[in-house]
């Protein structure tokens, strides 16, 4: 298998590795590749570029004190005398950073829907603030009028109230983007998202009446929030 000639593939592969999600031997195969191959390399870099915001807006979380008790625990010690951890143990240190991951794997899964869009696009992910549970994408290329929406958590629906998606400006009073009413939907915006979105670093949804918020202002709890950042 080689990648040479398939820009689709590359990408996916190139956004992949950035992610983390491309493991093992694969991920090994590509890093040769990078190797003998610029282009492919700085398609790689790229990414990171791109990813970076969005991992550096994940607000870190301090775990509990028996996770690093079962950590204690479970080190085990080689017959050299060195300590190591065991599989379980790497395997809960990978759930423990599954929110963050998740929020940025939700990106690569529209990758398909923000090339139709634009090569340059905005894309915020919201989450739970105490589980850090990513359950909502929204994603605008630069010159759209509209905000795409895609509910990767259904169950958030509360039945007979609405939840309310809203910009938060660097400066100013929050602003109604439209209420999400189904897993996917299209919200129209006042203007091209650069206008609309350029100075918001950041989204949140607030639960409301049904239809949406009678004053222009969140009435209702902040349930999902998270960052806004420029895909270019």
């Amino acid at each position: 298998m080689n990648c040479k000639g398939k820009p689709e593939l590359r990408e996916r592969l190139a956004a992949e590795y950035a992610l983390g999600t491309l493991r093992g031997r694969a991920r090994a195969r590509l890093k040769r590749w990078m190797r003998d191959d610029a282009e492919l390399a700085r398609e790689v870099a790229k990414w990171e570029a791109r990813l970076a915001p969005l991992a550096q807006a994940v607000a870190p979380v301090a775990p509990p004190a028996r996770v690093w008790n079962a950590l204690q625990n479970r080190l085990e010690v080689n017959p050299k005398g060195a300590r190591r951890m065991s599989f379980s143990v790497w395997k809960a240190l990978g759930l423990m950073a599954s929110g963050a991951a998740t929020a940025l794997l939700a990106i690569a899964i529209l990758l398909p829907s923000l090339r139709d869009t634009s090569p340059a696009a905005y894309v915020a992910v919201l989450s739970d603030a105490k589980t850090n549970r990513a359950v909502l994408v929204a994603t605008a290329g630069q010159a759209d009028k509209v905000l795409r929406v895609n509910t990767l958590d259904p169950s958030i629906q509360v039945s007979g109230r609405s939840l309310e998606l809203w910009a938060l400006p660097r400066d100013g009073k929050p602003k109604s983007l439209g209420v999400i009413g189904a897993q996917r939907a299209v919200l129209r915006l006042d203007a091209t998202a650069d206008k609309s979105l350029g100075n918001v670093p950041a989204l949140a949804i607030s639960l409301e009446p049904q239809g949406g918020s009678p004053t222009g202002q969140p009435t209702g709890p902040v349930l999902y929030s998270g960052p806004c950042v420029k895909y270019w």
